[in-house]
């Protein structure tokens, strides 16, 4: 009996823009995994939550529930709820009754989690400056224009 094999539709990898997503994707995790285990016990999914609750809690007019940063971060719902839970027990984010929402929780980052991101977000900047620097100023404005673009287009 023989058996059939499935064909890609590009021979060359260097050309599926998927799997070059996913390559640059896990790398550029790998190497922020790297940077904060190095000065500090936390993960860079970790590290990602709780910038944007402070983010968020800075900058949006809307309470900070799970749900709204799962669709922030564009992370699982579950991931977001099992993140939450390793931060509040390392007492970086408090969670309280929701003032409207009786099925949520309004999420905020204690002075803890304040203190340890004043110095991880100019690390993760740092970082993040000497991963793209490849691209040079002006193509990380076009990249990010059309990672923007991707975003919103599939949102």
């Amino acid at each position: 009996m023989k058996t059939s094999k499935a064909t890609f539709v590009q021979n060359n990898l260097k050309e599926d823009t998927g799997f070059l997503l996913l390559q640059l994707s896990h790398l550029w995790d790998n190497y922020h995994e790297r940077v904060l285990k190095k000065h500090y016990r936390f993960s860079s999914v970790q590290y990602a939550v709780l910038a944007s609750v402070h983010w968020c809690v800075m900058y949006s007019d809307k309470e900070v529930t799970q749900s709204y940063l799962a669709h922030h971060t564009k992370i699982n719902p579950m991931t977001i709820s099992q993140v939450l839970g390793a931060l509040e027990k390392k007492g970086y984010i408090s969670r309280k009754p929701h003032s409207t929402d009786t099925r949520a929780n309004a999420v905020t980052v204690t002075p803890k989690g304040e203190e340890l991101l004043k110095d991880a977000i100019l690390l993760i900047a740092k970082a993040d400056a000497k991963f793209f620097n490849i691209l040079g100023e002006k193509n990380a404005k076009i990249f990010n224009k059309f990672m923007v673009e991707l975003i919103e287009e599939n949102d």
